[in-house]
């Protein structure tokens, strides 16, 4: 090989590792799919009120990471660190001016029997569950339904959120169910600590 087909073939190598690194970044960020693309449909779900949604990209800091560690009582995960909260904004009349009506964070949530599971919760300004909603899952039937999902309904982050103590779930189905619960808490946690929605 001629020194010219050394170099065309360096160059070949450079770019083939430069998009390679590309495609790691683009991967390594999967666990936060949910921020990559303005998530209009399922805030309109969440909240179909609103008039505009707002997004807010916060930092946690070690305060607010513990004191939701230990209502926990578990790590939160890497992606919770840096969370995107998004406010929905209403106008009650023509002359009312827009203010902020609820919180929504999009949680993903290992351990149900499909696997990951990717919800929604949307909090009010007193610090209580509105709505859950299950967005990309592989959860049967059984758990997707109304039944499990209305139970979250006004629930406020000192409940339990325990298959079997406040929340019913389908039979054969309390893995996924808790693995919900334990989720839409933990937005809920998140949302009240960040915003001190106590």
């Amino acid at each position: 090989m001629d020194s010219r087909g050394l170099k065309e073939a360096i160059m070949k190598i450079s770019r083939l590792t430069f998009i390679g690194f590309l495609i790691s970044l683009f991967l390594a960020s999967g666990a936060h799919t949910h921020d990559l693309v303005w998530p209009a449909e399922k805030l309109k779900a969440l909240f179909p009120q609103a008039a505009s949604f707002e997004q807010k990209n916060l930092y946690m800091s070690e305060e607010h990471r513990s004191s939701i560690e230990k209502a926990l009582g578990s790590r939160l995960p890497e992606e919770d660190l840096k969370p995107s909260i998004y406010f929905a904004i209403i106008k009650t009349g023509s002359d009312s001016p827009p203010r902020k009506a609820a919180a929504i964070m999009f949680v993903d949530v290992a351990g149900g029997e499909g696997g990951k599971i990717e919800m929604g919760v949307a909090v009010s300004g007193n610090g209580e569950l509105m709505k859950v909603i299950l967005f990309e899952n592989k959860e049967t039937e059984k758990v997707t339904r109304p039944s499990l999902i209305k139970q979250f309904d006004g629930k406020k982050a000192s409940e339990p959120f325990k298959v079997g103590t406040d929340i019913s779930a389908p039979t054969g189905s309390e893995k996924s169910a808790q693995a919900i619960a334990s989720g839409a808490r933990r937005g809920l946690l998140i949302i009240n600590e960040m915003f001190r929605m106590k």
